[in-house]
């Protein structure tokens, strides 16, 4: 994804797409002081976003809905080393690939597989016009323009 585009996520999104720091190995703990941590690096921090700009709108949606999530989380006094974070944003076998460390609730969890198996492989990954999962060498989503071209 082109890098201004993905700076406007970052910027939309600075909860979700914040700095590595340490995070929660066990969800259930009641207190950061009696939890495991670890390092939140991910395959996002070496790479950024590795999809093109058609799936823009559909990371901008799972983006937001994380964001809210956060947000609720935030309400409930959890501290920022519970809270999702972005770990890698990828294409992989032509759909959107859309990974999360940390909790999810089941309603977001339901979502990004939703865009993952459902939204992507009907989005042109380039364009983001109508598309269809396209076998050949590899296997990508375009529409029939963008397929033409590749």
């Amino acid at each position: 994804m082109k890098p201004e585009l993905q700076s406007e996520l970052f910027r939309r999104y600075p909860k979700l797409f914040r700095k590595p720091g340490k995070r929660l190995v066990d969800r259930e703990v009641i207190s950061v002081f009696d939890a495991r941590l670890q390092d939140d690096n991910g395959p996002f921090d070496e790479h950024g976003i590795e999809c093109g700009e058609g799936w823009f709108n559909l990371v901008d949606r799972l983006s937001g809905a994380c964001e809210s999530e956060i947000e609720r989380l935030m309400a409930q006094g959890v501290p920022t080393e519970g809270w999702p974070r972005i770990a890698q944003i990828k294409e992989k076998m032509g759909g959107l690939r859309f990974y999360v460390n940390g909790p999810l609730s089941d309603d977001l969890r339901t979502q990004i597989l939703k865009v993952e198996n459902i939204e992507s492989l009907h989005t042109c990954e380039r364009c983001g016009s109508p598309g269809k999962l396209r076998d050949g060498r590899w296997q990508h989503t375009y529409c029939n323009t963008c397929d033409q071209t590749e």
